[in-house]
């Protein structure tokens, strides 16, 4: 049973550092304004590396992602895709140093249950 989890938490996991990494691109992007026209606003995005980087994590992850779905029921996978919204959080608040307030830490830990629920019923 670990280890089915473990092959889920892995492309889970590179989608949240895939979502870091695309935040710290479009930080330094700076905010997309259409007024800016359409070719610009493509050519300041794209040319930015990190955010190629996150494209690519998400390509790798949409692999890996595969290997999961070959292997696994969907009802058992998909929900454990909410890990997702636990290592994104960590990242913000340890990499991005954002400030997260008590109401969201409250919602992460119904998540952290609802996994452990779902892992559980794995048989």
């Amino acid at each position: 049973m670990f280890n089915r989890v473990i092959l889920i938490l892995i492309p889970v996991t590179a989608a949240a550092i895939g979502q870091m990494i695309l935040k710290i691109g479009m930080t330094q992007v700076g905010e997309i304004k259409f007024s800016d026209g359409l070719i610009n606003v493509l050519w300041k995005t794209f040319s930015n590396l990190y955010v190629l980087g996150g494209l690519a994590f998400f390509g790798a992850n949409a692999l890996l992602w595969l290997v999961v779905l070959s292997r696994e029921k969907l009802s058992f996978a998909y929900p454990m895709v909410a890990f997702a919204y636990i290592v994104t959080i960590l990242l913000a608040k340890f990499v991005l140093h954002e400030d997260i307030p008590l109401l969201r830490w409250a919602g992460l830990a119904v998540i952290v249950v609802g996994i452990l629920m779902i892992a559980k019923s794995s048989t």
